[in-house]
């Protein structure tokens, strides 16, 4: 494979990856939604709706799970921690009503109340291996996962892979988030979607839709959200199946190329010519021409040489970001 080449990003762009993988960086807008969850039954029946185990979501802790169909497919990737009082909540912005609408049709004398708040905060996500220090010098940051400093929430979290937090600062105290942030650059969408498809974080829409379950995603991303020792769940049924029997259909792989390879393209392996289907793909500073696909599980083999349209690649599990 061929040394990347930098010209093939914007000098901002590769300062802007540089920050995420070597120091931090503001990530742009992000297309989250927070959701506050309360109630004394609140884990209770978030139990059986997960696919994580939240028996140990105390005041402090956090969590990944999926919100599914009964018949296993995802309707929400979430992050959630917890409170003394109260949950918080974030998933992608598209599946907030998706999530809220289980809790308006499956909460029915449970002690369990969910409302979005997104509108009143601003929501700063400071990504990078060095997040923490930076942060530490302007506020004093939790131990745990999750704290309050005065008005300000602080929620431990990893978008691009190396860890961060989000801080979440009433919408109306825009002098405290502007002071902040001051001093730490701001990443460029290009930039955050390059660290994204290398730490393995598909992205609602692009890499998940509407027939994609938990398992399909991959061993590590099933690893982080899925628990096959807990009790019942809504999907919880057909995913069990498909853990006993050792596989899924297809799997959501990553692919190293020497030229990019558009969206949308067919993947090729061998006689069979409709393999699977390039769902995000980018250049990346580090690994060169990547691209994430839903493949047809008799065609993944890590190190596979496979055909997209034409051009060779070479398909590997996620994520590609690793540190063995």
């Amino acid at each position: 494979m061929s040394e990347p080449v930098a010209e093939l990003l914007p000098p901002s762009t590769l300062e802007a990856y540089d920050r995420l993988r070597a120091d931090c960086g503001l990530l742009p807008s992000l297309d989250v939604a927070v959701i506050e969850i309360r109630g004394d039954d609140r884990k209770g029946w978030l139990q059986g709706q997960a696919t994580n185990d939240l028996k140990q979501l105390d005041a402090g802790a956090s969590y990944a799970f999926c919100l599914c169909q009964p018949t296993g497919q995802i309707v929400a990737i979430c992050d959630i921690w917890g409170f003394a009082d109260r949950f918080l909540l974030t998933c992608d912005r598209s599946s907030a009503t998706a999530f809220l609408q289980r809790v308006e049709q499956m909460v029915i004398l449970e002690d369990v109340t969910a409302v979005e708040i997104t509108q009143e905060y601003a929501h700063l996500s400071i990504q990078g291996p060095n997040a923490t220090r930076e942060l530490s010098g302007r506020l004093d940051l939790p131990t745990l996962d999750a704290g309050e400093v005065g008005d300000v929430i602080c929620l431990r979290s990893n978008r691009t892979g190396l860890g961060g937090w989000d801080l979440l600062i009433p919408i109306l105290d825009a002098k405290k988030a502007k002071a902040i942030a001051k001093g730490i650059a701001i990443v460029d969408q290009l930039a955050y979607d390059i660290a994204r498809l290398e730490a393995g974080i598909p992205k609602i829409g692009v890499d998940v839709d509407h027939k994609t379950m938990p398992p399909e995603l991959g061993p590590a991303f099933e690893a982080r959200h899925v628990s096959y020792k807990k009790g019942c769940y809504t999907g919880q049924e057909v995913l069990m199946r498909i853990h006993s029997r050792g596989h899924t259909n297809r799997t959501w792989v990553a692919l190293y190329a020497e030229h990019a390879l558009a969206r949308g393209a067919t993947v090729a392996v061998g006689k069979r010519q409709d393999a699977g289907t390039v769902t995000s793909s980018a250049y990346s500073p580090d690994y060169g021409f990547i691209a994430g696909a839903m493949v047809r599980n008799e065609a993944v083999l890590d190190g596979e040489s496979v055909m997209v349209n034409g051009l060779q690649a070479e398909l590997r599990h996620m994520p590609v970001l690793r540190f063995d």
